[in-house]
């Protein structure tokens, strides 16, 4: 490794940086241009890439010490520099208001992720800050809305994107399956379906709202579209509702700070050493032979 980090440096102009600011630095025009230069060149290539001068700024040049600033601390809000161009998560000054869902709907939405993800995260574990949402469960409810307000957005881009650029992330996929669902998925559309869907069978079963029925009831009616329900090859509306809101739902638990919390996770720090993995390994099986 000391032998790798020496290469490096002997490349480097005046040697600057150090190899993790070289690789902090590179931007994602130099990565996917295939670019493999000395570290001092970095910044040439990056003014030169194609496209470089109609981007906004500070998309190539990532901040160091913004990003060592964030890494370090433990805080849900970081105070906003003057002038910055980069999209700080605010702290609320009222109460949440949903874009992608109705007020009557974004409910119904919070509910569906507390029956996912388990009751024992309904309520706040730990008090919450000013302007933070109230429990996790409100985080999660929050993140799906976002990402079903950004999807159009996304679609757009995902078509826009050039072929070369295609090929490349088709390739690091080493499928094109995910590349042609940022094309074509419309979660808008299965959440609307799905909350249809849900509100019919609810009025079907009980004869009332899908919030007005007792929390039985509704575990009920979702554990009939989920992974446990009898005939799994069986696919409607309310099937690819949970489907995609399981999948939002774990990957905004996973991503947030109580969930990063259970996995025990170790990024976004700096550590002399390595912890390694904490895990206790299982004895490995060994075979008897025979006497």
């Amino acid at each position: 490794m000391d032998d790798e980090k020496n290469k490096i440096d002997e490349g480097k102009p005046g040697a600057a940086l150090t190899r993790r600011e070289w690789l902090l630095s590179l931007g994602s025009a130099v990565v996917l241009a295939g670019y493999s230069g000395a570290p001092g060149e970095a910044a040439a290539a990056q003014a030169a890439a194609p496209g470089a001068g109609t981007l906004p700024p500070g998309l190539f040049f990532p901040s160091l010490d913004h990003l060592t600033h964030v890494l370090t601390r433990e805080d849900p809000f970081l105070p906003i520099p003057p002038g910055a161009e980069t999209e700080y998560v605010r702290p609320r000054s009222g109460p949440f208001v949903p874009q992608a869902f109705g007020r009557d709907e974004f409910p119904v939405i919070r509910r569906l992720v507390e029956i996912i993800l388990g009751e024992d995260l309904k309520n706040p574990e730990e008090t919450s800050l000013p302007g933070a949402p109230p429990s996790c469960c409100d985080e999660v409810a929050e993140w799906i809305d976002l990402v079903v307000r950004s999807a159009p957005a996304v679609r757009t881009a995902a078509r826009k994107l050039p072929a070369d650029l295609r090929a490349l992330a088709v390739a690091y996929d080493r499928s094109e399956k995910r590349v042609r669902e940022l094309e074509t998925f419309d979660p808008d559309q299965v959440c609307r379906e799905g909350l249809a869907w849900l509100s019919d069978e609810s009025r079907r079963r009980w004869g009332k709202n899908f919030l007005d029925a007792a929390p039985a009831e509704q575990a009920e009616l979702v554990a009939s579209v989920s992974d446990t329900r009898p005939d799994k090859a069986a696919a409607n509306a309310g099937t690819r509702f949970y489907d995609f809101l399981k999948a939002e739902s774990i990957r905004g638990f996973y991503t947030s700070r109580r969930g990063l919390k259970e996995l025990d996770y170790k990024g976004n720090s700096f550590y002399a050493e390595s912890p390694g993995c904490t895990l206790t390994p299982h004895p490995q099986a060994t075979e008897s032979k025979p006497e």
